[in-house]
């Protein structure tokens, strides 16, 4: 029987294109007779490399320059660049892969490869394989990899919780059917695709008084099923923004990373509006036509609260960034000037009406 000596190189960290990363696997093919050890080959001139291309796609840079950099907004753009570079990045920390024959695991490596060029084997029987791939998963405490052992079930899964925070860095999926012959050179090219986004809210402040500010997040899928590159929308959980700046300023910055929204507003009015809505609590007369939202909390310093309700009528899609620009008003609410959003203002909100600011 035929197998293979799979070699896993991870690089080092050095630049070779904004947003890309190549990382090399190679498999060498032996006979059954033939050793494992590199050095001990005679008769071995069967060989073929796989090579993963970890490909980031994603429009970081031009929503920056759109949004932020066509207004002079250049400290914001250079905060939310170095902010945001280690999920936006062009390299993997970790690599999850897994090798199927018909619905059943046959093989599976979890490995770091870190910064340094590392080498991991294992062996690859000769066989039609259904891969799926995997990176950054290791590094990402609010999502779990998931009932591996079948194919069909392979699924990353967001932690639970009514409210929730974001995901740290980007996570990478991919899939290919490999028809792994022993008796021939071949060539497997995989390419893994960014599976969460970004969306970030920038709130010009000004001069307005105001003594704290909290944001939350909404409607976005909380699984994906690796094998169907399928997204799943179970839960719909409040994810809290993180805070990039420190008061006081006159930019405030928030912005949350999450598995992405679904395509369609119908689709987001399916979700419980229980989590994040109470009796005869409207969240704008343009209701219907959002997808997903953001929830904008802002503390006057009277004590009083003003909600804002920013519905957001385009999805939010894997491996996209989405900026929005916005105003803070005396009475504390926000409007924004994004033709993609609707507003929805709420003056002397009481904690406990939607969510528990405090939280």
């Amino acid at each position: 029987m035929k197998r293979a000596k799979m070699t896993f190189t991870g690089c080092g960290l050095e630049r070779i294109n904004v947003f890309k990363r190549l990382l090399y696997v190679f498999l060498l093919f032996l006979p059954a007779s033939c050793s494992i050890i590199d050095e001990d080959r005679e008769g071995c001139d069967i060989d073929f490399s796989i090579h993963y291309e970890v490909t980031l796609k994603t429009n970081l840079s031009t929503q920056v320059q759109t949004v932020l950099r066509s207004r002079f907004e250049t400290e914001v753009a250079d905060l939310l660049e170095d902010s945001l570079k280690n999920i936006f990045r062009e390299y993997a920390n970790d690599v999850d892969l897994s090798f199927y024959v018909g619905q059943d695991i046959a093989q599976h490596i979890d490995t770091v490869l870190g910064g340094n060029q590392r080498v991991y084997e294992m062996e690859l029987e000769a066989n039609d394989y259904r891969h799926l791939a995997l990176a950054n998963i290791q590094e990402e405490n609010e999502v779990k990899i998931q009932n591996i052992a079948h194919v069909n079930s392979s699924q990353l899964s967001q932690q639970l919780g009514d409210t929730i925070v974001g995901h740290n860095t980007g996570l990478f999926s991919a899939r290919k059917d490999m028809n792994v012959t022993g008796t021939q050179d071949q060539n497997f090219d995989v390419t893994l695709y960014m599976v969460n986004s970004a969306s970030i809210l920038v709130v010009r402040t000004d001069k307005v008084a105001y003594n704290d500010i909290k944001v939350y997040s909404t409607d976005f899928a909380d699984g994906f099923l690796v094998n169907d590159s399928v997204f799943t929308f179970n839960s719909n959980p409040i994810v809290r923004d993180y805070r990039v700046t420190s008061p006081p300023v006159e930019r405030e910055v928030f912005y949350t990373v999450t598995f992405p929204s679904d395509s369609t507003a119908l689709a987001a009015h399916s979700h419980t509006r229980a989590v994040v809505g109470s009796d005869d609590d409207q969240t704008g007369a343009d209701e219907e036509e959002r997808i997903w939202r953001k929830y904008i909390y802002v503390t006057l310093p009277n004590g009083s609260i003003t909600r804002t309700v920013i519905n957001v009528r385009e999805p939010l899609r894997a491996g996209e960034v989405m900026i929005i620009y916005a105003f803070m008003r005396e009475d504390g609410s926000i409007f924004s000037p994004n033709v993609e959003v609707t507003t929805s203002v709420k003056l002397d909100w009481k904690p406990g009406q939607v969510i528990n600011p405090s939280v």
